[in-house]
């Protein structure tokens, strides 16, 4: 569990300086999970971790393509199911989302523009709709105040999800 911490830490640090997380954490992190899981459960473990990396990646992809989430994030939820379990992993990503959206919210509100940010996102969706294809849900530079980071919901969650699964 410290471990995991300190990779969180060190990707919040990261995300706030340089709006990034580096792959040599992302390595550093995903090398050291799939060790633990060789050392716990063998060859079969290497596989299991392997499946766990590849989950994150496979079902927010959409949200990449979007640019609504950044591929070091993604990378980083990774990261956690290389160290971890299915079920870990997965109470992580829900709460993690849970405490973006309520960040999300705060700053909506804080900064007066929820119902223009709707509005925002619902021509979003007709234009998905119409179009039948995904394009990058932007955010005009001027609302760049809107932008959180996400390792920071990451870490909430990943703390929120250990308190209940274990």
């Amino acid at each position: 569990m410290v471990w995991t911490l300190l990779l969180l830490a060190s990707a919040i640090y990261t995300d706030i300086r340089q709006r990034r997380i580096k792959n040599r954490m992302i390595c550093l992190g995903i090398g050291t999970g799939l060790l633990f899981q060789y050392l716990e459960l063998g060859g079969k473990g290497v596989l299991l971790g392997i499946l766990q990396i590849s989950v994150p990646i496979i079902v927010l992809y959409l949200l990449f393509l979007m640019r609504a989430l950044g591929a070091g994030d993604i990378k980083l939820f990774s990261v956690i199911g290389s160290l971890w379990n299915f079920k870990l992993l997965f109470w992580c990503v829900v709460f993690s989302f849970l405490a973006g959206a309520i960040w999300s919210l705060g700053k909506m509100m804080y900064h007066r523009n929820v119902r223009m940010r709707l509005l925002y996102f619902v021509a979003y969706l007709r234009k998905v709709l119409e179009e039948k294809a995904l394009s990058v849900y932007d955010v005009p530079s001027k609302e760049a105040h809107n932008f959180i980071h996400f390792s920071i919901p990451m870490f909430i969650g990943y703390l929120i999800a250990m308190g209940v699964v274990y």
